[in-house]
């Protein structure tokens, strides 16, 4: 008999040993995925009067009629966006272009079905005449703010009116590694893209000195920028002057920046359509350190996407061939779209 139990204990022993050396490194699963998401929203305004911001087009009395019946199926359209992003998990960080205030922020997280996943705001009034900010949303158990700030982008004359601050944030992500994120909405190309160029060029050289601080202090810094440029990933405030690299093959290299829509670039794709040419306003751009498997986070060129379902195109009447985003307004007419921009997303992943 003690034979016998010897003869077991010595079995469960060794299977045990077995099944600790077949033991190996858990693969990347959903849990290990942090997931970024970009929407350009286009005017989501609230529907009162702000007398230090030109929002008069956006209120009730107004020939667009903006009604808050009108904001609430806006709100819920975006929200259903940002749920479909999401499928198999709601994003951790959401920057966002094209809101005037922090309380229409707070009714997107509170009053839509975004209400049950515990979202929290990172804004700044800005400068901008009409009064629409950038923003940042966010899942506390995932992101932790340590520093948050916004950088004005002065032009360089007084003539030149104000534009929307660089929201910038730096936090602590769910395996201890931090983040450092700069929202963008760089001035508009009205009045012609050459004559406006310098106004990107500076928003460019202000998010470019940022950025070297940063590198100064952490060269291998985990660095996301994020936002609509207004520009394309070969114009010069974005290729030449904030040196974002579109080259995928390029070697990752600590201290520069890459430029995941540049690579992508081609008829048919992008998030903005312009008289039926579609290109990439909107862009992620990230430090090396984060496209290096070597990092605890890291992800690849090809992993920025476009959201591209149907439901947020709208077909042209004489070719449906060619679409463009759904917009909220044609004119004014209100034809209940989405937004005027696609959004976009990125997922990281976190060892």
């Amino acid at each position: 008999m003690r034979i016998r139990n010897l003869l077991i204990s010595l079995s469960v022993v060794t299977l045990l040993f077995a099944c600790a050396k077949k033991t190996t490194k858990t693969p990347v699963t959903k849990e290990d995925i942090f997931r970024v998401m970009f929407y350009n929203v286009e005017n989501l305004f609230d529907t009162l009067d702000d007398p230090k911001k030109n929002d008069n087009d956006f209120l009730p009395t107004a020939p667009k009629n903006w009604t808050d019946e009108r904001l609430s199926h806006k709100l819920n359209q975006i929200a259903k966006v940002v749920k479909a992003v999401g499928y198999d998990r709601l994003p951790d960080l959401i920057g966002l272009c094209e809101v005037e205030n922090r309380k229409v922020l707070e009714f997107l997280i509170h009053r839509t079905d975004l209400k049950d996943y515990q979202y929290f705001i990172l804004h700044f009034e800005s400068l901008d005449p009409r009064g629409i900010d950038v923003a940042l949303l966010y899942k506390k158990n995932h992101f932790s703010p340590m520093k948050y700030i916004n950088y004005p982008v002065v032009m360089p004359t007084s003539n030149n009116r104000n534009t929307r601050d660089i929201l910038y944030a730096k936090g602590a992500i769910a395996n201890g590694e931090e983040l450092h994120v700069f929202v963008n909405h760089w001035s508009s190309r009205m009045g012609g893209a050459e004559e406006s160029e310098f106004k990107r060029v500076t928003a460019a050289q202000t998010l470019r000195r940022v950025v070297d601080s940063v590198f100064f202090k952490t060269p291998d810094a985990h660095i996301l920028i994020m936002g609509d440029f207004n520009d394309y990933p070969y114009n010069k405030s974005v290729k030449e002057t904030l040196k974002a690299s579109t080259d995928s093959l390029e070697k990752r290299e600590y201290g520069k920046l890459y430029n995941l829509m540049g690579w992508q670039v081609g008829e048919g794709k992008g998030t903005y359509n312009y008289k039926n040419e579609w290109g990439f306003l909107d862009q992620f751009i990230l430090s090396g350190s984060l496209l290096n498997k070597k990092h605890k986070t890291y992800t690849h060129f090809n992993h920025a996407k476009v959201f591209k379902e149907d439901y947020i195109l709208k077909k042209g009447k004489r070719n449906p061939e060619q679409t463009k985003p759904f917009p909220t307004y044609e004119g004014n007419k209100h034809v209940g779209g989405y937004s005027d921009h696609l959004p976009i997303y990125l997922d990281l992943y976190t060892k």
